[in-house]
């Protein structure tokens, strides 16, 4: 169970600002890690959180374009559960006009899982079709947004038709169950075709369905887990297709690496975002003091869309 307690002040370092956490998010990495089975990546701090937003209360040596003062989201290894965190100059966003906090708090994460595993795995493009599975979460949510963005057709599966229907304004044109029928519903949607790209953030069984449903040398991109570590693959239909799985993580992936995609996420949706054409969705929203509700919630509450936190100073 997540507890509050007292850590030593952070300190930026070369290349890191030291930012006042208004608001973080919780992602279901962090009720991993808060039961032992997902550590934090080595030398980076122990505290969960993977995104936060506030100001900048110190600049460490070698930072260039921010200043105390300034409002930004940032991308985490760790540490956002906190007050303060320190981050890479690198993996900080410019607070978009007229966003609330909340919202800032809940973008980095989502949008650069989004960005990663669309763009720079799936090598998603304009007019291509995308199968996103689980999208009624914090990254599916923008997953379907950003997707719409670069001019793909967007499908959506899940376990619960019902809530994938409200993807449809954000951009989803065919919601799907997860079902023995899936390929086949999905070839129909897709004159017979198939999808170029399946982005699966749940795992488990269904992934040789979702396998099933790809066209000729189609990729599939797996990044979650939450239905299961096994499935069972017709090694076959991957020859014959020519398809490709990708398998992806964001959190271990160097401070160097991140900055690049952070840099490469908004060179494309800056724009999108000050117009809030992508835009997370909040839930709900807690106060610091409350936090393992929040965790519960987050576990039991099936939100849709992202669940976070607000700290006062």
């Amino acid at each position: 169970m997540p507890r509050l307690g007292e850590v030593a002040e952070p300190v930026a370092g070369p290349g890191e600002v030291v930012l006042a956490v208004r608001a973080t998010a919780i992602n279901r990495a962090d009720l991993l890690q808060v039961r032992g089975r997902y550590p934090p990546p080595q030398g980076e701090s122990g505290v969960p959180g993977l995104e936060a937003a506030g100001e900048i209360v110190s600049v460490g040596s070698g930072v260039e374009g921010w200043r105390p003062g300034d409002r930004a989201a940032a991308l985490l290894a760790g540490g956002g559960h906190a007050q303060r965190v320190a981050v890479p100059a690198g993996q900080l966003l410019a607070l978009p006009r007229g966003w609330s906090v909340e919202e800032a708090a809940a973008l980095p994460e989502a949008a650069l899982t989004a960005w990663t595993n669309l763009v720079v795995e799936g090598v998603l493009v304009a007019g291509q079709t995308v199968l996103i599975s689980g999208a009624s979460g914090g990254v599916g949510i923008v997953a379907v947004q950003l997707a719409r963005e670069l001019g793909a057709h967007v499908l959506v599966a899940g376990r619960d038709p019902e809530r994938l229907e409200r993807l449809r304004e954000l951009g989803a044109e065919g919601v799907f169950p997860l079902a023995d029928d899936l390929p086949s519903r999905v070839r129909a949607a897709t004159g017979g075709r198939g999808v170029d790209l399946v982005l699966d953030l749940v795992g488990g069984a269904q992934l040789g369905r979702l396998l099933a449903a790809l066209g000729a040398r189609g990729r599939l991109v797996l990044v979650g887990l939450v239905a299961g570590r096994r499935a069972e693959l017709d090694l076959e239909l991957v020859l014959r297709q020519r398809l490709r799985l990708v398998g992806s993580v964001l959190r271990s992936r160097s401070r160097g690496e991140k900055a690049e995609l952070v840099a490469g996420f908004l060179a494309f949706a800056a724009p999108l975002l000050a117009l809030r054409r992508l835009v997370p969705v909040v839930e709900r929203s807690f106060e610091f003091g409350r936090i393992a509700e929040a965790y519960a919630h987050l576990e039991v509450g099936r939100p849709f869309g992202k669940v976070v936190v607000r700290i006062d100073d």
